[in-house]
């Protein structure tokens, strides 16, 4: 296991975190690093030190040297980065007390240390790895319940910026004929090849690659959980894809954030429901 330490401020440490998230990071945690006290805040209000100490830990070398590298150019990093090596046997415990099997209406994800939860129903076995998705984030968390409820048999679904893969394998083994899972990263085009293999589904099910793969493809569904900015940048590029009267499910947003994604997208879209989880 690996720890990179550095030294940050408030204003920068959401971005920094996606960041690292996003990189393989599989827990990141804060401390204060100038004493500065928070006293008991309003009720809603979730104030963080305006310096700070943050710690993410990574489980593959890869996964780090890809977060030093999109880290270089942060010029909100006020220390060097700092790199502890830590004692695996006892790490290993704790972090997969961290994961564990999760039910979303039929469909049951559980990490390779556990049991099969459901053997003769619909399961998907993912570890956390280099290519950011594992359920447990609140993003992927609520597309995973809400792909579970809405019409999925037979359909077709755009999965786009697929990361692990979770999200476009969960909607085949909820019913959807065929999906396109795509994404810019590399990593994150062999994490879902892999993890579509680890679980035995047919690759003819997917349609696994970077956007331009899905040429003129519309679909009924479409599902982008990325960040608010490409979701703003990408409006015309997700439109496209989308037949009429088909779903879109935009996450990665902030609470805050909602408002100016509603906005930006209703000229095409009939605003319907808002989930919202930890702040996301």
């Amino acid at each position: 296991m690996l720890q990179l330490r550095l030294h940050t401020d408030a204003a920068s440490s959401e971005r920094i975190e996606d960041l690292l998230f996003h990189c393989g990071a599989v827990s990141i945690s804060f401390e204060d690093a100038a004493d500065q006290p928070i006293l008991e805040p309003p009720i809603g209000d979730h104030p963080i030190w305006s310096n700070l100490i943050m710690q993410a830990h990574f489980i593959e070398r890869d996964a780090f040297d890809l977060a030093c590298k999109a880290l270089e150019h942060e010029t909100a990093i006020h220390s060097q980065i700092e790199l502890t090596q830590i004692d695996n046997q006892g790490w290993q415990e704790k972090f997969q007390q961290l994961f564990t099997a999760m039910q979303f209406g039929p469909l049951w994800i559980y990490p390779s240390w556990e049991d099969n939860p459901c053997p003769d129903g619909v399961s998907l076995e993912l570890d956390p790895g280099l290519a950011f998705g594992t359920g447990q984030h609140p993003t992927t968390f609520l597309c995973l319940e809400i792909l579970s409820q809405i019409p999925l048999q037979d359909r077709e679904v755009i999965d786009f910026g697929c990361g692990s893969g979770i999200l476009a394998l969960s909607a085949h083994l909820l019913g959807a004929q065929h999906v396109y899972a795509v994404d810019i990263d590399p990593q994150a085009i062999t994490a879902s090849i892999n993890n579509a293999r680890k679980n035995q589904l047919s690759l003819a099910a997917f349609t696994i690659g970077t956007p331009d793969k899905l040429n003129s493809v519309q679909t009924q569904v479409m599902v982008a959980n990325i960040l608010a900015a490409p979701l703003i940048q990408l409006r015309n590029e997700l439109v496209k894809h989308l037949l009429p009267q088909g779903t879109l499910l935009l996450s990665g947003i902030l609470d805050e954030q909602t408002d100016a994604i509603i906005e930006h997208y209703s000229r095409y879209f009939d605003y319907q429901q808002t989930y919202s989880k930890e702040g996301w």
